[in-house]
This record gives structure tokens, sequence and C-alpha cells, in this order.
């Protein structure tokens, strides 16, 4: 390399490490060639698409208003939501979709919902539970129970039976009693705790009394409570 092109490489070097240091946001020329624009100019969005985070924005502007828009305005945008989440391929998206959805009294908010208890992600499925636990109603209740006997998530079935409880139908109780017998003591712990709920009853963290109880038998005496049983209660 030359001595001239030696110096024109280092004065160029100079002038891109005092333009980084300095946080220049001016457009930087070297001749008649520009190495970036100012940062006015750069933006995130794509001709065309609508970033995740300004449509969950609108999404979560929809659950607001959805209460207080005429029967026929909550009918027409359910059903436009409805529509657009069978067709999202985003799981958080479909998030918010559910979010949005249940804050609607309408057919097609239920359908929806419904149908994500099927979702392939049990993210998506966990967030329906809950969701189907504040809606409560016989519906709720049915597609829960399903949900605690059948889905193939430990933490979907683990909502489903915090959702129960949320719903606080005595008809759950069947459901709850059968999840006493889940070898995960986390699962027997919920269920306990959601047939406090349904049931209005209380026999602490006693397993075996609850398994009593359900089956319509006299529940025994309640045990001394240990530690261990006090720490579970907490949760």
């Amino acid at each position: 390399m030359t001595t001239s092109a030696s110096r024109r490489l280092v004065a160029f070097s100079a002038i891109v490490i005092l333009a980084s240091l300095s946080g220049c946001a001016e457009t930087l020329m070297v001749g008649e060639r520009v190495l970036w624009p100012p940062r006015a100019q750069v933006s995130d969005h794509v001709p065309g698409i609508t970033p995740p985070y300004e449509r969950m924005k609108s999404l979560r502007g929809l659950a607001g208003e959805a209460r207080s828009m005429p029967g026929e305005r909550q009918q027409q945008v359910s059903a436009e939501l409805a529509a657009q989440y069978q067709q999202e391929a985003d799981p958080l998206i479909r998030l918010e979709m559910l979010r949005t959805l249940a804050q609607f009294p309408t057919e097609p908010a239920s359908g929806v919902l419904r149908t994500a208890m099927s979702d392939s992600d049990p993210d998506v499925r966990v967030v329906a539970c809950e969701l189907w636990g504040k809606r409560g109603g016989a519906d709720a209740t049915a597609v829960l129970v399903e949900a605690l006997s059948r889905d193939s998530s430990a933490d979907v079935r683990l909502a489903a039976a915090r959702a129960l409880g949320v719903t606080g139908d005595s008809a759950a109780t069947t459901a709850l009693g059968a999840a006493l017998d889940d070898p995960d003591p986390a699962m027997q712990v919920r269920a306990v705790n959601s047939l406090r709920q349904v049931t209005g009853k209380d026999f602490g963290g006693d397993v075996d009394r609850w398994r009593q109880y359900v089956k319509g038998e006299p529940p025994a005496p309640a045990k001394p409570v240990s530690l261990a049983d006090r720490v579970r209660n907490m949760f």
C-alpha cells in the first residue's frame, strides 16, 4: 500500500471513529456517498406490516371499549376478531386476542375461547382456562372439566383445576375429586384449594378427608396439622 493510500485509510478511519464517539445523528458523507442516514430516518416499520406491539396495543384498546359497545357492535367486532384468530400464526397475538374476546359477551367470543382449549400452544390453553374461569357458567365448567381430565400438558391441567375453583360451580366437585388421585402433589394441592371454593367446606390439606367427602362418606376426624401441611396450605 502506498503512503498516500495509507493516509487516506487513516483519515477515513478517524472520521468513522469520531462520528461514533460523538453519537453523531447527522448523515455521514464521504465524498458523494452516504454511509448511514440520520437516526430520525431509521424505522422498525416494514411497509404493509403492522408491528406486533402495535397490534397488541390496538387489541387492548378494543378490550377496554368492549363493555360500552352497543350489542350489535359487540357482535360485529367479536366476529371479526374470531375470524382473525383462526388465521393468526403468532401465539402471543392469539393470547392477546383471547384476552380481548373474553370481554365480549357474545357467541363468537365464546366460540374462540372453546377453540383455544385445543390450541397447539400450551401457553394459549393455560390463558384460555383462566379466562373460562372468570367467565363462569355451565359452559365454562364443562370445558374446564374436559381440560382437567384430558389435556396432555400438566400446566394446562393445573390451570383448569384452578379455574374450576374460580367458577365456584359445585358441579365441578366430582372432577376435582378425581384430581385428588393425581400422583403430582401440586395437582392434589390445587384440587384441594378449588374444592374449598366450590363446596364451601374446609378439611384443611388432608387429601384423604377430601376424598371421603367427595365420595359422600363422612370425613374422618381431623389429624393434627403437620408442618408439611401448613406449608402446603400456604399455596
